[in-house]
């Protein structure tokens, strides 16, 4: 599914997404009318490696929303157990959730609940799954229902006391069942993955020490001595923390990621210690561009600022839209060369080589892609870092390549 008429109708930015699934597979932000081919290219090849399906359609980007989400059981009726907010993510993937959100009030909460039970009732759902909605202001946006368990699961369970994979087992064996959610406290979630904690890059190796913390849950799927491929997600666990009030969990998982260790193989937790300490995140005033304007690892504000400073303004004009996401693999645009100079553009992480746009000879502008990566069911292109020529292509459309391969040898 894509849009009619001329690209100009369609109205930007926009946001080209797979038809088929979610997690941000087959997913690409168009901002000109020029980037639209390549991006409707690019998302099909995702969401047929992902999904088995091409298709793809076109919708509104909002810039700056919150990511809610809400779980759903349906069992003969359609009941709500309470939303997620899952609005901290990288490369449209989730990095954190928390249960109750921080971003909405219980007149939203009523509202969006409701819209997400009425969607189940519409189309007859049977069983666990999730309503995920864009949250900006007052108005709010229905993005996608998930027929599946989700990885952010455990938070639900532990606010509400609702075993939702023992649920979901019985409801699709034929039983009957009837759930009486017990609000309680707040629950956060976050996830260690083998990737660089600045780039989110996945990593491969083996996990040669694993130390996982008592106290707190942790869903995990790998052991010490498990070697981390190039074929499957490159999660390794989840910690889930629960407290009294949301302050109390952050602080429950902030001590269990300190106890954490993993040798062998480099992961996010970097990452995640900062996260969790950032004060943006613990006033709760995250949006899906807070990875964007607060890049990883950097140095954190000493406190959140007052409501009027917290977003960037230009005065009788509207607010800038949010720079561009870090991308290792186009840093090296704004480096121009000297004469003669040489350069290799390599593999930034492992993964398969899927699209090969240059050879040998050709002449190529500064950040025009040169090759595209897949890795985890995600495209990374790598672009060229000067006005070159390229000297050798070392590397075959199929060709899988470890990090640090050289995949392209340039010469201005």
């Amino acid at each position: 599914m894509v849009p009619t008429g001329e690209p100009e109708e369609v109205g930007f930015p926009l946001v080209v997404k797979a038809a088929a699934g979610g997690g941000g597979r087959g997913m690409r932000v168009v901002r000109t009318p020029a980037e639209l081919g390549e991006a409707l290219a690019s998302a099909r090849r995702e969401a047929k490696a992902a999904f088995g399906d091409d298709r793809v359609f076109c919708e509104r980007y909002v810039e700056r929303p919150h990511h809610v989400e809400v779980q759903l059981l349906a069992n003969g009726d359609v009941r709500a157990l309470g939303e997620r907010d899952c609005s901290i993510q990288r490369r449209h993937q989730k990095v954190l959730e928390e249960a109750p959100s921080p971003a909405i009030d219980q007149a939203q909460r009523v509202a969006i609940s409701n819209a997400a039970v009425a969607f189940g009732q519409a189309i007859g759902y049977e069983n666990a799954g999730t309503a995920e909605f864009m949250v900006d202001g007052d108005e709010f946006w229905f993005l996608e229902l998930n027929g599946r368990i989700q990885v952010e699961h455990p938070v639900t369970e532990l606010v509400s006391g609702v075993d939702l994979v023992q649920a979901q087992l019985r409801i699709a064996a034929g039983e009957r069942v009837e759930v009486q959610p017990d609000p309680r406290g707040h629950a956060v979630e976050v996830r260690l993955y083998a990737e660089d904690p600045r780039t989110f890059f996945p990593q491969t190796g083996r996990i040669e020490r694993l130390r996982l913390p008592d106290g707190i849950r942790v869903d995990a799927g790998v052991a010490e001595g498990d070697e981390i491929g190039i074929a499957y997600d490159p999660m390794i666990a989840k910690l889930i923390a629960h407290g009294t009030t949301r302050g109390e969990a952050f602080d429950r998982l902030r001590s269990a990621l300190d106890e954490t260790e993993v040798g062998g193989v480099t992961t996010n937790l970097p990452f995640l210690r900062w996260l969790v300490s950032h004060p943006l995140v613990r006033a709760g005033e995250t949006t899906t561009a807070f990875l964007v304007e607060q890049p990883p690892l950097s140095q954190p504000m000493l406190r959140v600022p007052a409501p009027p400073w917290r977003r960037p303004f230009r005065l009788n004009l509207p607010p800038p839209e949010p720079a561009a996401p870090p991308d290792v693999a186009t840093a090296g645009g704004d480096h121009q060369g000297g004469s003669g100079e040489q350069s290799s553009v390599v593999a930034p992480m492992p993964g398969t080589v899927i699209r090969l746009l240059v050879g040998a000879g050709d002449s190529v502008r500064a950040r025009q892609p040169l090759v595209v990566l897949e890795a985890m069911k995600m495209e990374t292109p790598l672009t060229s870092p000067y006005d070159a020529t390229v000297r050798a292509v070392h590397v075959a459309e199929g060709d899988r390549v470890a990090g640090g391969t050289v995949l392209v040898e340039l010469e201005e």
